[in-house]
């Protein structure tokens, strides 16, 4: 066994792991644990949530070589349980690993030792999956049908916490025992690691029958548990997902057995649940969303397409400015805008890379209209961004404003960058610096979505924004007072030299609304929608000839 930092740093290593590594203990700490194997396959995740990225696993299995000082290299089953601090994130890992050969390094035959849990003695998830690829090809020949209980103790997480990790692994092997006992000698009792186990059902696996076996299995946590001189109380959420209805292979079972388990969880301690085919359904759109959006920020010249929309001066009708307004080419949602997926895109961590392709287009249009000597490169241009480049730490070290110095541009006067105000409001003391610097450079900064979320306007008098994009939505409050509110906040703005932009202008009545205003800048569909390139060079030129 190895105890590793969150960076992968051994803190201690016991005898075992040193004699399989061919070191002394001694010698290993503060070594990566990397140095000593190589991996041989794909991690298998254990307990993980359902569509939970590669880096946010808490625990995990996988064969790997032990390198050895000599030279030589030994199978080696390798599991690992991260330990989460009280923010749910990995302080130190344990990893346990197992050898797959003889002391001579002649490799078992027997992998007995391989598939089996060894705190509990129950089979691992390396064995479950044999068994339940087995079942499910048996239930398919046989025409036969099988469950898959998910189990997940109440609040264990609490009570490990209390009594000390010893003895919350004694109180899971406890816990491991019961449940094998309420079973039949032909179900299976695997764990997946922590304090979530997996009953697998095989031959008689309809609904009523694992209703029986899961309600079964929850009397036997009824009794209570004794911890020194304290008794504990511990109960299980169980998800049912039943083989074919369900699901039709293993990686979908278990996923729908894990979301019933939450559907469980959802109604209380000790309760049971089947699969909620509408929770289901969700979920496997939810994974195709993310997957297709994850494809598309990694290739965005293939599946993006980058538009521009103007801006117009409310009193002359001249086009003021510029926005790029991205389109994702996807046959179902490419009328919609990466906006209306912000949420997805930020939990998978993609916003920044999105918006850096983004920012580099623009930059080629505009070099390419200063070449070409087009009355469009006079126009400012601004860009949205995510709130994840408000941050120091990106995903390649790069902060936003060492990436746009990287563009090697002459002047970037022409580029506004808009920021999302929802973004500000997490962390003003921070953010600003990063606002200051940026404007250092030359660049241009506006405040986006003013108005639809909560901020502290006395911060506006301190940070460096020169114009704020005010949504057109605000006219169409049913009260008086609330319309007014639009010309309060355009009041506002001009008394702190910030310049408001009204979009979201799609129709006359809000044009006339907003014509009413003090605002003179305004954006939307009523004036132009966003076109490309191309068309906007014919639509600039047109609109120059009419006014003429």
């Amino acid at each position: 066994m190895v105890l590793t930092d969150a960076a992968g740093l051994i803190v201690m290593a016991n005898e075992a792991f040193c004699r399989i590594a061919g070191c002394e203990c001694s010698e290993v700490a503060g070594w990566p644990v990397e140095h000593f194997f190589a991996s041989l396959r794909t991690p298998s995740p254990i307990g993980a949530e359902p569509g939970a990225n590669a880096d946010e696993l808490t625990s995990w299995q996988q064969e790997v070589l032990c390198r050895r000082d000599d030279g030589e290299s030994m199978p080696v089953l390798m599991t690992v349980d991260a330990l989460l601090d009280e923010q749910q994130r990995p302080h130190h890992y344990l990893r346990t690993f197992v050898s797959l050969a003889t002391p001579s390094g002649k490799q078992l035959g027997d992998r007995h030792w391989v598939h089996v849990d060894p705190m509990t003695g129950l089979p691992n998830w390396l064995l479950l999956r044999d068994r339940l690829n087995h079942a499910l090809a048996q239930a398919e020949r046989a025409d036969n049908g099988l469950a898959v209980l998910f189990i997940d103790i109440d609040r264990f997480k609490a009570i490990n916490d209390a009594v000390g990790h010893v003895e919350g692994d004694r109180l899971l092997g406890e816990l491991a025992q019961r449940l094998q006992k309420a079973l039949r000698s032909r179900d299976t009792l695997a764990r997946l690691g922590g304090d979530q186990f997996i009953v697998l059902l095989e031959k008689d696996g309809t609904a009523e029958a694992a209703q029986v076996v899961t309600e079964r299995l929850q009397e036997a946590l009824e009794p209570p548990f004794l911890s020194g001189s304290r008794y504990l109380l511990l109960t299980a959420s169980i998800g049912i997902a039943l083989y074919p209805s369900d699901a039709q292979d293993e990686e979908a079972l278990i996923t729908a057995a894990r979301s019933a388990m939450y559907t469980a969880r959802k109604k209380g301690p000790g309760r049971l649940a089947f699969v909620d085919h509408r929770l289901t359904a969700k979920l496997k759109e939810k994974h195709r969303l993310e997957s297709r959006l994850s494809e598309a920020i990694h290739l965005p010249e293939r599946h993006f397409r980058l538009l521009f929309q103007p801006e117009i001066d409310v009193d002359t009708g001249c086009c003021t400015g510029l926005e790029a307004v991205l389109r994702w080419q996807h046959p179902k949602e490419w009328k919609l805008p990466p906006e209306a997926f912000v949420d997805t895109i930020s939990r998978l961590g993609l916003g920044i890379r999105l918006d850096r392709w983004v920012i580099q287009s623009v930059i080629g249009h505009h070099l390419g209209w200063l070449e070409s000597a087009s009355s469009l490169a006079q126009l400012p241009v601004s860009i949205r961004l995510c709130e994840s480049h408000l941050v120091h730490d990106t995903f390649d070290r790069r902060p936003l404003d060492h990436f746009l110095r990287q563009q090697q541009l002459d002047s970037l006067a022409w580029m506004v960058l808009q920021i999302p105000s929802q973004g500000l409001s997490s962390n003003l003391d921070g953010t600003s610096h990063m606002l200051k610097r940026l404007e250092r450079l030359g660049v241009r900064l506006t405040i986006d979505g003013l108005g639809t979320h909560s901020f502290d306007l006395a911060w506006l008098s301190r940070l460096p924004f020169d114009r704020a994009k005010i949504n057109a939505g605000l006219t169409r409050a049913p009260h008086q007072n609330e319309r007014n509110l639009m010309e309060a906040l355009c009041r506002l703005l001009q008394a702190l030299h910030i310049e408001p932009v009204v979009i979201g202008i799609d129709d006359q009545a809000i044009a006339t609304t907003v014509s009413r205003l003090s605002c003179k800048h305004a954006q939307g569909d009523y004036y132009c929608p966003a076109i490309s390139a191309e068309e906007l060079e014919q639509w600039l030129s047109e609109r120059t000839s009419a006014r003429r």
